[in-house]
């Protein structure tokens, strides 16, 4: 009978050690858990970021009904310490009513608090309408007004229309008329 009486108090202490030791294994993941994973959500760079999108397009309409301005992204992210917003892979398309089309693509842009301008850099290109001889800008960095449709640089930019090229720093192009001015050191090719 003895035998049969120790059994189950040996048993007893078995499970109240695996229960134990399934406890402690519990409170261990959990510590860990807490540890790194809260860290990882709640860390600075999610503190300061407002809204953020992927591959994303937004449209602007004209008073026509029409598209005006259509961009595309393939990230937009707002900055909520100065609600700037961040943009990668853009690509701008404006309808001008005098100067029709324009496309302004960069892979990086940065759009000011007020919304009223976009700062361009990398591999900046604007391109015009065939119907202006189908006109490429390029440039590394530019500015670009969403209230009067006006971009500008003053640094190095490359102009090519047809077999035509231009070279200078600094440059205006008001994209509602269609007029590009070179500021300063221009020199450039013509091709007959």
């Amino acid at each position: 009978m003895r035998l049969a009486a120790g059994r189950p108090e040996a048993l007893k202490q078995r499970l109240i050690a695996l229960a134990a030791l399934l406890a402690g294994a519990v409170t261990l993941y959990g510590w860990f858990s807490a540890r790194h994973g809260g860290e990882v959500e709640a860390g600075p760079a999610h503190e300061s970021r407002g809204y953020y999108l992927t591959d994303t397009v937004l449209t602007e309409m004209g008073q026509d009904g029409k598209p005006r301005v259509v961009v595309h992204a393939k990230s937009i992210e707002q900055q909520l310490p100065d609600e700037s917003v961040l943009l990668s892979d853009l690509q701008l398309d404006y309808t001008g009513q005098q100067a029709g089309q324009w496309r302004v693509t960069s892979r990086e842009g940065r759009m000011s608090p007020d919304h009223n301008t976009l700062q361009l850099s990398g591999d900046v290109r604007v391109t015009g309408t065939e119907a202006r001889g189908a006109a490429v800008i390029t440039t590394e960095r530019l500015s670009y007004d969403t209230r009067k449709n006006f971009i500008q640089t003053p640094e190095p930019v490359s102009i090519r229309f047809g077999p035509h090229q231009l070279h200078g720093r600094g440059i205006e192009v008001d994209l509602n008329r269609g007029t590009v001015k070179l500021e300063s050191n221009v020199n450039g090719r013509f091709t007959p």
